[in-house]
């Protein structure tokens, strides 16, 4: 079996290159009820109830025991453990209709679907309320609540009509944002999306061949492990889930995407509510939007953005360069082969001779979003997360260009910590969020989007930045002077078969830097050497020594070296036991250490080492 071409164009339009995955590393799908496979309906529930009401286990074999307990458990029906498990309240939602004759008709239909509601309602409560709510359930939750945030409200009622369509939506929601963008599409496009879906086979029916045909059979892998009953359950939970959206509305409570409730009011019971969860989570208030961290080579600058980027939920990394430019970093049309379906008559051939298995090759234009677009798309579908874009190098590339329009949104309100100003948005910006469900008529930046960036200003290449640029970022400068914070065993640096200190080291050698009017940005930070490289003496003259040569002091090595070629450098310097500075540094050197003969780490000898 072979895709056409456009089949994979209308695959693609929906599915992502790879399906989200469990534990286990085995595709998953994101849940739409508290379906458990070993418990296939809510009549086999109410009878496993009934078993431990009755005093008897619930399977003479030890692991579906244990299956279903944890599948009770996670619905809030029991508690105990699987040997001796206890019914709770919620139990007599299941057993009540069950002792008055229930049959199987009342468990799948709208009987079944009311004693769901009552569970979910109960189980709602808990989790407004900060109780324990078990992560199966809030899995389901979070499932739901997406769902409905994709689905046009149009549409809601036909769908919740129809468990196969419900079904078949269930079967490509992994990530949670495919359904989002199955409903982005025209109804034609919609038609052959489903179309080729159907043709997709398991894995063990077949063997896929791009990249999209093997994406699209990790989804129907998914939904292999799935039974068809499961209908029912998606449902009796979505049917919950709108119930009680048309109960609360806006007091509904919302979860984010890593299952940590943000907002929630519930029966009035505001005032019970710890704070964190009865208003939604800050956005960092104290961390600013945009900020630049400069500073010398080895400073730390990379380790504190790394640290802001803990901070973070969601993370975008990029590097300036001289190539660089706004399409790169924003996004933009770019070419994209799709292939023409092989006519069997006239049969494609490869250069080496082989038949063509990928068709007639032809040229398509896709929107190609940069790390800005997708950390500003993430940002607009997660509100309560923070989203970072993290920039290396800053000025490597032509910052302003690169930014583009993009520099207007940097002037941030200083309340609500989004953009001042909007920028008009292009067509493709406009579809490429439209098929993640996302609708802006603008661009602006959101409150809970973060712009964090290095630099070093005297680094060679380096493009500098105007005043308007510099006027939207706050700054933090990580100087030679500070302290580097490696143990004290490995903050040493052996030179003329000597250790010395590496903050005192380095001290005098920044001193001596600064009196021949080198630029602080190119003295030796804490952290220039790596704690490994401190000790490796070839490390030491290929890095700090060949730096010092041939960056620092091109054309007067000889302010600081007694040689004159660095092939002299490396025959003084004798793997740390010889001194290749010159006399008027390891003069300072001796007097610092003199000055501090108190300090923690004095000079050792290195027989004493």
């Amino acid at each position: 079996m072979s895709l056409t071409a456009l089949d994979e164009l209308a695959l693609t339009k929906v599915l992502d290159y790879s399906v989200s995955l469990t534990r286990k590393n085995t595709p998953k799908l994101l849940p739409l009820s508290l379906y458990i496979s070993e418990l296939k309906g809510r009549e086999q529930i109410a009878g496993c109830l009934k078993t431990i009401r009755d005093g008897k286990p619930l399977s003479d074999v030890t692991r579906s025991r244990d299956r279903y307990f944890n599948s009770l458990f996670n619905q809030g029906l029991v508690d105990g453990n699987a040997s001796s498990p206890v019914l709770t309240a919620l139990a007599n939602f299941y057993l009540e209709p069950l002792d008055q004759g229930a049959d199987s008709g009342f468990w799948q239909e709208d009987g079944g679907d009311q004693v769901e509601a009552q569970v979910i309602r109960a189980l709602v409560r808990e989790l407004s309320l900060g109780r324990r709510s078990s992560e199966f359930f809030k899995n389901a939750w979070y499932g739901a609540q997406t769902f409905f945030d994709y689905v046009p409200d149009e549409e809601i009622a036909s769908i919740l009509n129809d468990r196969e369509r419900m079904l078949f939506l269930f079967h490509i929601n992994s990530n949670g944002w495919e359904i989002g963008r199955y409903f982005s599409l025209s109804s034609a496009d919609r038609m052959a999306f489903e179309q080729a879906f159907k043709k997709i086979k398991p894995s063990k029916e077949w063997t896929p061949q791009s990249p999209i045909e093997i994406a699209a059979t990790q989804y129907k892998d998914a939904a292999q492990t799935t039974q068809n009953d499961v209908r029912f359950r998606i449902s009796g939970f979505l049917k919950a889930f709108k119930l009680l959206k048309d109960e609360l509305g806006e007091k509904l409570p919302r979860l984010d995407r890593k299952l940590v409730l943000r907002s929630s009011v519930y029966d009035g019971a505001e005032a019970h509510y710890p704070e964190e969860i009865r208003a939604p989570r800050k956005i960092h208030p104290d961390l600013p939007r945009q900020l630049i961290i400069t500073g010398c080579p080895g400073s730390g600058k990379s380790y504190y953005v790394n640290e802001l980027v803990k901070t973070a939920d969601y993370v975008v990394r990029t590097q300036f360069h001289p190539e660089s430019s706004f399409f790169d970093f924003v996004g933009a049309y770019k070419p994209h082969p799709v292939y023409e379906a092989i006519d069997s008559s006239h049969p494609l051939v490869e250069g080496d001779g082989t038949l063509g298995l990928r068709g007639r090759p032809l040229i398509d234009y896709r929107f190609v979003p940069g790390p800005f677009m997708r950390a500003l798309a993430y940002a607009l579908l997660n509100p309560s997360e923070t989203v970072a874009v993290v920039i290396e190098e800053l000025n490597r590339g032509n910052a302003a260009s690169i930014l583009g329009d993009v520099l207007q949104l940097l002037d941030r309100d200083q309340v609500t910590g989004a953009s001042q100003y909007e920028i008009d948005i292009t067509p493709e910006q406009k579809s490429y969020f439209s098929s993640l469900g996302v609708s802006v008529n603008s661009l602006r930046l959101p409150s809970n989007l973060f712009i964090w960036a290095t630099m070093n200003n005297a680094d060679q290449g380096v493009f500098p930045l105007d005043t308007a640029f510099r006027r939207r970022w706050n700054y933090v400068y990580k100087g030679y002077t500070e302290v580097c914070g490696y143990p004290a065993e490995n903050c040493r640096i052996e030179y003329g078969g000597l250790y010395y200190n590496w903050d005192q080291f380095r001290g005098v050698l920044n001193n001596h830097l600064v009196e021949q009017g080198i630029h602080e940005d190119k003295l030796i930070g804490p952290y220039f050497l790596t704690e490994q490289q401190l000790a490796n003496s070839e490390a030491v003259l290929q890095k700090l020594f060949l730096y010092l040569w041939d960056d620092v002091l091109r054309f007067r090595q000889e302010t600081l070296f007694l040689a004159k070629s660095f092939s002299g450098v490396s025959r003084d310097w004798k793997d740390g036991k010889g001194s290749p500075l010159t006399g008027l540094f390891n003069s300072a050197l001796s007097k610092a250490i003199q000055e501090q003969s108190d300090a923690e780490d004095p000079i050792l000898a290195p027989e004493e080492t």
